[in-house]
C-alpha cells in the first residue's frame, strides 16, 4: 500500500480493519453537487436532539470513521444524533492555503446539511457540534473560525491551525483538543504537514499556539491539569487533561495531551498495523466519550 501523507489519517486506513456500521446513508444537494452523508439516530428518540458531525481524515470515508471511532455507542447512550459527512474525493477543503486537499465548498455543505436535518426535526439547530481528525480536524477548525455563530462547539483530533490562517471566532466557543506529542503527520510543535513525504500539504502552527488562540477567544484565565491513569497493560503513552477556567460566558476549553501518542483518535480500535503507520492511539482515554462529556458539560455551564 502506498502512503499519501497527511491524507493517510487514521480514519482513511481503518478500512483495513473495519466495515461500515449501522448508520443510514443519505444525500443532499449543496452547491449544485450531490453530497453524501451517513446518520445514526438512536431508536425511540422524540423531537430534535443535539448532533455531533464527525469529519473523516484525508483519504477516509464516513463509514470508516463511524466504525473506527465507535461514536454510535456514545450517541446511543446519550440520546443524540451522530452525522458522518463525506468529503468529495475523500478530502475536505479546510482552507489551509498551500496544500489544500479539495476545492469543494465544504463549509456550505456542512451548513446546508445541518439546516436540512434541523428542518426535518431530527437535530436541534442550536446544538450542532463538529468533531474531526486530521484533514477533518482542520475542517472543524475552519468551521469554528468562520462560523462560530452556527455551531455549538468543536473537538479537534490530531490537527492544528495552518500557518498564517486568519482565525477570529465570532463568539467564545467550547473547544476540546486531542494531540499526540509523537504525531509525524501534523507535528505537535508545528511545521510541515506530513513532512516525511514529498508532496506539498502546507504547514501548521504548534498545538500550543492553536489551543492558545481559542483560550484567548474564550477569555479563560486559569488552567488546571489532571493526569490520567496509564493504560494496563502499558502502551507507552501518558495522558493529561488540561482544563481552562474562568472563561467568558459560552466559552470553554480543554486540551488532552497524549505523551507518545501518534496521528490517531485515542481510544479507537486501531490495531498493530495502524500503530506502526501512524503511531499509537493510546488506550488511556476514550476520545469519543470524552468529547461528548465536554460538549454536554459546556452546554450546562453559564
Amino acid at each position: 500500500m502506498r502512503l499519501r501523507g497527511a491524507g493517510v489519517c487514521t480514519a482513511g486506513l481503518a478500512a483495513l480493519l473495519a466495515s461500515a456500521g449501522p448508520a443510514t446513508a443519505d444525500s443532499i444537494v449543496s452547491g449544485g453537487l450531490t453530497r453524501q452523508y451517513e446518520i445514526f439516530r438512536p431508536a425511540n428518540l422524540a423531537g430534535a436532539v443535539p448532533a455531533v458531525f464527525l469529519l473523516h481524515g484525508g483519504r477516509g470515508t464516513a463509514a470508516q470513521l463511524e466504525r473506527f471511532t465507535d461514536f454510535d455507542r456514545v450517541a446511543a447512550s446519550a440520546g443524540i444524533v451522530a452525522v458522518y459527512p463525506q468529503g468529495i474525493g475523500r478530502q475536505w477543503d479546510d482552507r489551509r492555503g498551500p496544500g489544500v486537499q479539495s476545492d469543494a465548498d465544504d463549509e456550505q455543505f456542512i451548513l446546508d446539511l445541518a439546516d436540512r436535518l434541523a428542518a426535518k426535526g431530527l437535530v436541534d439547530r442550536d446544538r450542532v457540534y463538529m468533531a474531526g481528525i486530521s484533514n477533518g480536524g482542520l475542517m472543524a477548525l475552519d468551521m469554528a473560525c468562520a462560523h462560530a455563530d452556527r455551531i455549538a462547539g468543536i473537538a479537534v483530533i490530531a490537527a492544528s491551525l495552518p500557518v498564517n490562517f486568519r482565525c477570529d471566532p465570532a463568539r467564545p466557543l467550547p473547544a476540546i483538543f486531542f494531540h499526540g506529542t509523537a504525531d509525524q503527520f501534523i507535528p505537535f510543535k508545528g511545521g510541515r504537514i506530513a513532512g516525511q513525504f514529498s508532496a506539498e500539504r502546507g504547514n501548521v502552527v504548534s498545538a500550543e499556539e492553536t489551543i492558545d488562540l481559542f483560550v484567548r477567544a474564550a477569555g479563560c484565565r486559569t488552567r488546571d491539569s489532571q493526569p490520567l491513569a496509564d493504560p494496563s497493560p502499558p502502551d507507552g503513552t501518558h495522558v493529561t487533561i488540561y482544563r481552562y477556567g474562568n472563561c467568558r460566558p459560552g466559552g470553554a476549553v480543554e486540551s488532552v495531551i497524549v505523551e507518545g501518542g501518534g496521528h490517531s483518535w485515542p481510544g479507537a480500535r486501531q490495531g498493530i498495523l495502524l500503530d506502526y503507520l501512524l503511531g499509537p492511539a493510546s488506550r488511556g482515554v476514550d476520545t469519543s466519550a470524552e468529547l461528548w462529556r465536554f460538549f454536554e458539560g459546556a452546554a450546562h455551564t453559564p
